[in-house]
């Protein structure tokens, strides 16, 4: 995948036309009209808020400022906050961003984050087509972890729906190697006991399991990236940081019994771009994995050599998010053998690859199977390969 760039230059930053065909040019178009599609059918506060670190702000305030002139001119206007971590210079840096943002002919507006009317001015600014920059300065002996609270009641409020942190160093690392998603439900102990976090960091998990908690069932997340790679992270499935999220509540149910199959169509269709025939849902499946709010779902089918996994879907406001490892952990905790196709340019064929024993490459198909013994794979193969297809020229 082709990275973003820190921003375009001047020039690109207008018309907005010109913005979008910038967007279209990183590898995968589709994600990026994706993404902006979701962001721009939610009023202007939800989209996101940004948290930028002292440190970002004083070595790096001119790719902050770039990035910020890019959204807006793509109609999107994220609530800006600084002094989470270090309150005492967070009233000067707003002056200086405020600074250079007007010289861009990007609207501001320094808002107190105490101020106790703040929902609805940020509400207000960002409606109006502006930046709101929400100020955290110094409250007695007021601590990070009660300033991350009053600002998880501000995103509750406006419902926004992902946080992300401006961290210099970028996301966070075990052994030099960057945590792309961290399940908050499960991840945080053994994160916080290898003694490779940064306080800060240590900060930053243990107030987004806050967040993520007290915005469940929302799908709220928290991402943790470099100002470098704010605009990947924002418009890329892969992103460039590391995700925190609550894990995903993966629900186990036999056949379609109490399943709203309208609304298992509808998220298939979101995640393939086309619903499958009717004859599909004619078939009872043996087993359906399902996140509770129908965002993804594994559909599997017994069959001769063990699981046939059908259909494997994450809904497009919902990828990125970590639901696909979720329900592949809930998966194959119940299932020793499974085995399942993909058509060649399905997207994440990547991934399958990483999860599965072996596949093999068919002209039209690749078979992949996980627990099955050398012996029974040519006979899966062929038995993959010759199953029906549900959904005419889009990924099976």
């Amino acid at each position: 995948m082709a990275d973003l760039p820190t921003s375009p230059s001047p020039a690109e930053l207008a018309p907005q036309d010109v913005v979008l065909r910038f967007l279209e040019s990183t590898g995968r178009p589709s994600e990026a009209r994706l993404y902006l599609d979701l962001f721009r059918a939610h009023p202007r506060e939800q989209f996101a808020a940004i948290a930028i670190d002292a440190n970002v702000m004083a070595d790096a305030a001119d790719a902050v400022v770039q990035d910020l002139k890019f959204l807006a001119a793509l109609d999107l206007f994220p609530t800006v906050v600084l002094g989470i971590f270090q309150p005492a210079d967070a009233a000067a840096h707003a002056r200086n961003l405020r600074r250079h943002l007007d010289a861009e002919g990007v609207r501001v507006e320094e808002l107190s984050a105490t101020d106790p009317s703040l929902p609805a001015r940020v509400t207000a600014c960002a409606g109006a087509g502006g930046v709101p920059v929400v100020v955290f300065e110094p409250v007695g002996n007021e601590q990070p972890g009660e300033r991350q609270e009053q600002l998880g009641l501000l995103l509750r409020e406006l419902q926004t729906r992902k946080l992300l942190f401006l961290h210099r160093p970028g996301g966070l690392r075990q052994g030099g190697v960057l945590v792309p998603i961290v399940n908050l439900t499960t991840d945080v102990p053994g994160l916080l006991s290898s003694g490779e976090l940064s306080r800060k960091e240590a900060l930053i998990l243990e107030g987004a399991r806050r967040l993520c908690e007290d915005a469940a069932p929302l799908g709220f997340t928290v991402a943790v990236t470099s100002p470098l790679n704010l605009l990947r992270e924002l418009f890329t499935v892969k992103g460039a940081g590391s995700l925190l999220r609550r894990g995903a509540r993966v629900l186990k149910h036999e056949g379609w019994e109490g399943l709203d199959v309208a609304r298992v169509r509808d998220l298939l269709a979101s995640s393939f771009g086309r619903a499958p025939s009717d004859a599909f849902f004619a078939r009872t499946p043996d087993r359906v994995y399902l996140e509770e709010g129908y965002r993804g779902c594994a559909i599997l089918s017994e069959a001769p050599l063990g699981s046939y996994l059908t259909k494997f879907a994450v809904s497009a406001e919902a990828q990125g998010e970590g639901i696909a490892r979720d329900l592949w952990e809930a998966l194959v905790a119940d299932t020793p053998v499974v085995f399942w196709r993909a058509r060649r340019k399905n997207p994440i064929s990547e991934w399958y690859a990483k999860l599965c024993d072996g596949l093999m490459r068919l002209p039209e198909w690749t078979v992949y199977w996980k627990g099955l013994p050398p012996a029974s794979i040519p006979a899966a193969i062929d038995w993959a390969s010759g199953q029906p297809v549900d959904i005419s020229h889009d990924e099976d």
